[in-house]
């Protein structure tokens, strides 16, 4: 799919869509977007004007929506990822028929509404990008929320191991107090051990 590209960003071109094995004139656009941030967004934009969609085959149909110069169409919306490799890519599919006109009756050459679509995708754009803006800043405030905990953590971690070393390093003072008392302690012993060595061997008594 070719993809018009205007002051770098992506345009809508004519395109051709397949519904039910019938090749239907369409408005195409490219998008840098996940599918479900593209369709998260157009669900959005419609729901702001009162639209619900409803499932027909792989489209999301809206019915009588307000296109172009004041003109109502039922818009059929597929968006599809680009390819198995290109999964935050998506191409958007625009079918628009008369209200309540059979969408299978369309002739493949009725190119009315198209031109219409077309402004519609391209004035789509700002919607999603908004839609991407606010997931980026959600996930961004994830790993945030991630970071600060895990710093909480260490922190906590930080103080009980001060503590821990405050503790660690009375009980050396005060071993090594006890050391040299015991130290102390034992040359006296030792010092007595000699002095009744040295004391003079008593007779025997016999």
């Amino acid at each position: 799919m070719a993809v018009l590209l205007v002051n770098g960003q992506a345009k809508a071109i004519q395109g051709i869509a397949e519904y039910q094995k019938s090749k239907l004139p369409a408005a195409v656009i490219e998008l840098p977007y996940a599918p479900s941030t593209v369709e998260t967004a157009l669900e959005e934009h419609f729901s702001k004007k009162g639209h619900k969609s409803a499932n027909s085959k792989d489209y999301k149909v809206y019915r009588s929506v307000e296109l172009g110069d004041h003109n109502r169409y039922d818009a059929y919306l597929k968006i599809e990822r680009k390819s198995r490799k290109e999964k935050e890519a998506a191409v958007v599919y625009m079918v628009v028929t008369r209200p309540n006109e059979v969408i299978t009756a369309k002739a493949s050459g009725d190119q009315a509404g198209v031109t219409e679509a077309r402004e519609f995708l391209n004035n789509l754009v700002p919607d999603v990008e908004e839609h991407q803006w606010k997931l980026d800043i959600m996930a961004q405030e994830e790993v945030i929320k991630k970071a600060e905990k895990k710093y909480n953590s260490l922190l906590s971690d930080s103080t009980d191991l001060a503590k821990r070393k405050l503790q660690l390093e009375e009980k050396i003072t005060e071993n090594s107090t006890a050391l040299q008392a015991q130290q102390s302690e034992l040359e006296k012993e030792r010092t007595a051990l000699e002095a009744v060595r040295n004391r003079k061997k008593p007779k025997d008594q016999n």
